[in-house]
């Protein structure tokens, strides 16, 4: 027998489930849309040498490729296509090919899957939707402000409260790393990623691990968990100065508008792709104790496919993440559909008509297949998360009307078949 499970750190959607996924990614991509990004569409296969491009803070994390040997090759050596890991490097390739073609500043959206190869845990899967923004073609900081704007509106449709907004960037980190003598600096930001997991004296543990003085990394993180020695040790640094103040026009600068959102400058956010440049920045939710949306400014990569570097910024939602961490009960489950009783083999006909009537009006609707108990009619209803249940039999069809039932409210009344769109109420 053949295992029916699906692989490991990949889920099977079920039907209400799909269809509430569905309708939250059709209200991002009008809120998207809104903001006047465009869509694109890109393959889910990209060159190995495109993905191989050195854009994560460890190497390791190049085996959480899905690589696809070609045909009759057995070795790893044989592999010159991937899975995309994310929706960001396909962009940039995307860009460099039809650059002629799109605008000077060039808006995008993309709501599509990527894999990775990684060990699958709680809201974690190998197999997941991204919801991307990007602008590429300027290096104002509107462009963060705006990604920002976007995406709180867009997590406004999962109902999460108390949101965070993390703000940090690159440039300040390395910076700031490299004036304690710091010389391994991605070394430290791949251990400093971890803060959130491991702690502080895990983050020491594992610097002390790949060589880093323990009390030089006690230090630095005490300076920057402590905002006044921050303050105190940055006031004669004019170059980390410079980079705090830009964090801080950011900051300043959107805050108005995301009242209900906690914004904040958080100096240990990292991010986890290499090709991270300056901003970055995480929204977190503490009902669900997870970064629900993320990205920074890369503005580097597109050099790797024509040697220019190209402004850019962008940011993410990882709704499966979201859907995955959310009982599927908190969800809006809108009933928006009938269904068409039948009782009498006699009135196929008279409910295919009225069935055919009900869809060219534009209202959900499907026709009970078999002359079954009312039980178990009204159950199959709720099943399929029907609002409305119509009976109409030959009794009704003497009597020149429809019985219409409410599954919410269970109210019943009778009307007649020209009045019947007036009472289905959505």
């Amino acid at each position: 027998m053949i295992n029916s499970q699906p692989p490991s750190g990949m889920r099977d959607t079920l039907p209400n489930e799909l269809r509430q996924k569905q309708r939250i990614i059709n209200q991002i991509k009008n809120i998207f849309e809104k903001f006047n990004y465009d869509p694109i569409d890109t393959p889910v296969l990209e060159r190995i040498e495109v993905l191989n491009g050195k854009f994560t803070s460890d190497e390791e994390n190049e085996k959480l490729i899905f690589k696809i040997q070609k045909r009759g090759e057995k070795s790893e050596e044989g592999c010159d296509l991937g899975l995309r890991y994310d929706l960001t490097v396909p962009l940039s390739r995307f860009y460099t090919e039809y650059q002629n073609q799109l605008p000077k500043v060039f808006k995008r959206y993309c709501i599509d899957k990527a894999w990775r190869a990684e060990r699958p845990g709680r809201g974690r899967y190998r197999e997941f939707y991204q919801c991307d923004i990007d602008t590429i073609g300027s290096s104002s900081n509107l462009v963060e402000v705006e990604t920002f704007l976007a995406l709180a509106e867009a997590l406004k449709c999962f109902d999460l409260t108390n949101l965070s907004l993390k703000i940090s960037s690159r440039d300040f980190l390395k910076n700031f790393l490299e004036s304690f003598g710091i010389q391994d600096v991605k070394t430290f930001m791949t251990c400093l990623d971890k803060q959130d997991k491991i702690g502080f004296e895990g983050v020491v543990e594992e610097l002390k691990s790949k060589g880093i003085d323990e009390e030089i990394s006690k230090k630095i993180l005490n300076t920057l968990n402590d905002e006044i020695e921050f303050e105190k040790y940055c006031n004669d640094k004019p170059e980390i100065l410079n980079i705090v103040n830009q964090v801080s026009e950011i900051i300043n600068l959107v805050k108005p508008f995301l009242s209900d959102i906690n914004v904040y400058f958080c100096k240990t956010l990292v991010r986890g792709f290499d090709y991270y440049t300056s901003t970055v920045f995480e929204f977190y939710s503490p009902e669900l104790d997870s970064t629900v949306a993320g990205g920074g400014r890369y503005d580097n990569l597109t050099s790797i496919f024509n040697g220019n570097k190209t402004p850019a910024c962008g940011g993410s939602i990882g709704i499966e993440r979201i859907f995955g961490l959310i009982d599927n009960k908190e969800l809006k489950n809108e009933k928006n559909s009938v269904l068409v009783a039948l009782f009498d083999e006699s009135m196929k006909s008279d409910c295919l008509e009225l069935l055919s009537f009900l869809t060219k009006n534009n209202i959900n609707s499907e026709i009970y297949l078999e002359a079954d108990k009312l039980g178990d009619q009204i159950k199959y209803a709720i099943s399929k998360n029907c609002k409305y249940l119509i009976i109409y039999g030959p009794d009704e069809k003497h009597k020149g009307i429809i019985t219409i039932k409410n599954l919410e409210t269970k109210e019943q009344k009778e009307v007649s078949k020209d009045k019947i769109l007036e009472e289905l109420i959505f």
